[in-house]
This record gives C-alpha cells, structure tokens and sequence, in this order.
C-alpha cells in the first residue's frame, strides 16, 4: 500500500534531494571574494582568474538525479517489497557515492592556488547524510511489513 510510513520515508528523501539541489554545498574564499559550489555549478566565479580551472562538477548533479529518481520508483513498487528493498540499498550505495563526490571536488577547488585553505561545508553538503538516514529507515519499515505479511501467511 502506499500509505505505509516507507512511503512517508521516501518521499522525505524525493523532498530532501529537491531541497538539496537548490542549497550551495561548500563555501570557498578566494582573496576577499567569495564564491559556493552548487549541484550544478558554481556560483559567483565570473570574475575570478582560476574560474577555467575549477573542475566540472557534473557527476554531483547526475548522482543527485539519479538519486530522487529511484526514490520515486521505490515509492511506487509497494507491492513487490525484496525489489523495493533492493532499490533502495542501491540508493543508498548512490548517497554514498554522491558524498565522497562532494568532497572530492571540494578538495579539489582547495587545492587551487588562489582558494584559501578553509573551505566550509554548507547545510547542503551533508543532506545525503540525512537521506541515508531516511533510507536505513524505509528498509527497516519494509522488512517489517514482510515479516508481518510471512506471518500471516503462515496462519492460513
């Protein structure tokens, strides 16, 4: 059924990944300017002399698309739980992949010469912790219903 609460937890991670594609991730500074690396791009560089050689950050937007998309197919295969459950640990397996890719490219902009050392990471950088979160939950939640269903079965 799609009122079940893994549908509650999915579709928080659907929202999250929304949110997550219009929020900065890490902030840098670079002499007095200022500028943010977002999931598609970064903002405020126009005028910086390195902005050719800051990295393409493509595999951050396609991880991120990838990600709310399979939270959505998840949402709809309520009635087959173990290929749920399998999207799902893939998912996670994304979010994983989409963490280390944010701080890769950070450290990568970091490096750069005229960026200074401190690069703090924005709320945005660590939403794919809370979606793992959400996840873990919505495997818990499913397992649940089929242990329930199992045992319903045996008492027929």
């Amino acid at each position: 059924m799609i009122q079940r609460i893994q549908s509650v937890f999915l579709g928080l991670v659907f929202v999250a990944v929304a949110v997550f594609s219009f929020l900065p991730l890490v902030i840098f500074q670079a002499g007095e300017r200022v500028f943010y690396m977002g999931v598609f791009r970064f903002e405020g560089v126009e005028e910086l002399p390195f902005s050719a050689d800051l990295p393409n950050i493509w595999p951050i937007a396609i991880l991120s698309a990838l990600l709310g998309v399979l939270a959505g197919v998840s949402i709809f295969r309520y009635k087959n739980r173990s290929q749920q459950l399998k999207i799902n640990m893939f998912n996670i397996l994304v979010n994983i992949a989409l963490l280390i890719s944010i701080f890769v490219y950070a450290d990568m902009v970091g490096q750069l010469a005229d960026v200074n050392e401190k690069v703090v990471y924005d709320f945005g950088a660590y939403i794919p912790i809370v979606t793992i979160i959400l996840l873990i939950l919505a495997n818990r939640s499913i397992r649940k219903d089929e242990k329930l269903v199992k045992a319903a079965d045996r008492l027929r």
